[in-house]
């Protein structure tokens, strides 16, 4: 058998090439590896097995500067850096070119920014399905938002303007509430978002006793820019937040699935910030309302009790004084009542004691002496039988003076 040089077989496959595919062709691909050098942007384009992370088929290719710059002015900077980005499903039109020394290489003359968006769209649809199917589209809506939420657990990239912006507003609430943002670094474009993303929410949720609810925020971007948020393992994540979660991740029309599992989606930063700022001033109003109302309610009440108290004051001493004077009224009475009873009591006993004195004076023996008759004694006994008499001086007491009598 023949043994041919490198350079030769190289020179041949070289010529094979040229021979069988003169013209571009279109290829679908997904992008592993996106480098940006001097201008040009040097691709790893793979395929995947159905349903599987097995890489089947893989390929490098290059945009050259001059091509990037008309591709740029066809679709726009920010739609091209959308779509080259690594992760994305990309339909490209590519020639292919082998160099003896450099190999096979695809050379991309154009993108068709229609596949990638409408792969994103299928990616977005199947996602969404997945989690309502599971019922993770309002679960973390159904967490409970604090009514002044001022300690705020923060993802971002750290460089972000958006981050910044967040700050700014928060600082320079013209209420001069005071917030305090932990950030949670990490990156929020590209293939490792979904990654970092879930790895800050494990830590957050390791500490979510600190916070009141987590903020995710990211300055601007198009459809592209914004996928990783249409990413299931991110969706859930977020679904499952320990925490309220709010986001502003600077889309303008364009919602991601992020929004929709999120406790409440705005804008951009500055609108979250102006969104927990409202709140705090809606919950300071309604605490004032409440406490106008509270002093109010208190100032009736007082008035209300301190008139009913009076009330009853007054009927304390209207009652006090009426049987103070039932009261007198009845002492009188009985005052009139006794000295009655005393009067007749002291005119009986006199009644008694005039009789008495009169049965006295009756009895006596000089009221007996008075009517004639006498009192005859012998030795100071009063004598009643004539057979008591004995030989000596008799005495005889009459009314107006003695005899004396003497007996043999």
């Amino acid at each position: 058998m023949e043994t041919m040089p490198l350079s030769q077989l190289a020179t041949f496959i070289r010529r094979v090439f040229a021979l069988n595919l003169p013209e571009p062709v279109w290829v679908a691909a997904e992008l592993a590896q996106v480098q940006e050098s001097r201008g040009h942007t040097w691709l790893t384009l793979v395929e995947k097995g159905e349903g599987e992370e097995a890489i089947v088929a893989q390929l490098e290719g290059v945009i050259w500067s001059s091509t990037r710059k008309q591709l740029e002015k066809a679709h726009g900077l920010r739609l091209l850096r959308g779509l080259l980005q690594e992760g994305m499903s990309v339909r490209l039109r590519v020639s292919a070119s082998f160099h003896e020394r450099y190999g096979l290489k695809l050379i991309v003359e154009d993108l068709d920014p229609e596949h990638t968006l409408g792969s994103l769209e299928r990616r977005r649809q199947a996602t969404l399905e997945a989690l309502s199917r599971d019922g993770l589209l309002d679960r973390n809506a159904q967490r409970p938002l604090p009514v002044a939420p001022q300690r705020l657990a923060v993802i971002s990239a750290d460089t972000a303007a958006g981050w910044s912006d967040f700050r700014r507003q928060l600082a320079e609430n013209v209420f001069g509430y005071a917030f305090t943002t932990d950030l949670y670094a990490a990156a929020m474009q590209g293939v490792q978002t979904t990654e970092e993303i879930t790895t800050r929410l494990r830590q957050i949720g390791r500490r979510s006793g600190e916070y009141d609810l987590i903020v995710i925020v990211r300055g601007g971007g198009g459809k592209t820019d914004l996928a990783a948020f249409d990413d299931e393992r991110l969706c859930r994540a977020v679904a499952d937040a320990p925490l309220p979660v709010v986001a502003g991740i600077g889309h303008e029309i364009d919602a991601t699935v992020m929004d929709r599992v999120v406790h409440r989606s705005l804008k951009t930063p500055t609108a979250v910030a102006a969104y927990l700022i409202d709140r705090l001033a809606q919950t300071e109003a309604t605490l004032l309302g409440l406490g106008r109302r509270i002093a109010a309610t208190s100032t009736a009440r007082l008035h209300e009790e301190d008139t009913m108290l009076n009330r009853r004051a007054s009927a304390v001493r209207q009652s006090a004084t009426a049987l103070l004077e039932a009261g007198h009224l009845r002492t009188d009475a009985r005052e009139r009542e006794l000295l009655v009873a005393v009067s007749h009591q002291l005119d009986r006993a006199n009644d008694l004691l005039d009789k008495q004195t009169a049965l006295l004076d009756a009895l006596r023996p000089e009221t007996t002496l008075a009517r004639g008759y006498a009192l005859v004694s012998q030795a100071g006994s009063i004598l009643t039988d004539p057979q008591q008499v004995k030989a000596g001086e008799v005495e005889v007491r009459l009314r107006d003076g003695k005899l004396r009598l003497k007996k043999d």
